[in-house]
């Protein structure tokens, strides 16, 4: 009796971790930038692009640029901007970046500021992570990874932003 006791309270204290708030609970430094909790979605079979998405924060003194990076599952990365116009979806190449400027954060998320994965080797799976780089232009590059939710999820369950690329070719 006594062992069952034991395996029971083992399987509770199991559960009561709270993964779900830390799935997603990584960031990275690099110079005067914090990089807080970058993440994809799942792609479906035979999709050619993906989108990534994170924050970027400019503890630093200087501005400083997205210029660039990389993906594992990709055989090309962008900067990419998404906007509306008069109800049309606009999407453009950033060939410059994005700043940061200090003292501000800027977000990338579905329908505005975004990584393209362009080219994709192989689909993005659900639950898995994706390594990556971002090259900044004075910080120079620092290695991440992407958390992978659904396909049209977002991180913690919430409802969906619009999917940024749907309907479109690249």
């Amino acid at each position: 009796m006594k062992s069952i006791a034991v395996v029971v309270t083992a399987i509770a204290a199991l559960f009561s971790i709270p993964l779900a708030s830390t799935a997603f609970a990584h960031d990275y430094k690099v110079g005067g930038l914090q990089i807080g909790h970058p993440w994809a979605r799942a792609t479906p079979n035979g999709a050619s692009v993906g989108g990534g998405y994170l924050k970027i924060t400019n503890t630093g003194t200087t501005p400083d640029r997205l210029v660039s990076g990389t993906s594992a599952v990709s055989g090309r990365f962008e900067v990419h901007e998404m906007s509306m116009d008069n109800g049309v979806m606009k999407m453009r190449l950033l060939k410059d970046g994005i700043e940061i400027k200090p003292g501000e954060t800027v977000e990338l998320k579905p329908g505005g500021f975004h990584i393209m994965m362009l080219d994709l080797k192989e689909p993005i799976k659900e639950g898995a992570r994706v390594k990556g780089t971002l090259v900044f232009e004075k910080a120079g590059s620092v290695d991440i990874e992407y958390a992978i939710v659904p396909v049209g999820g977002s991180p913690g369950g919430k409802d969906a932003a619009p999917a940024a690329h749907s309907g479109h070719q690249h």
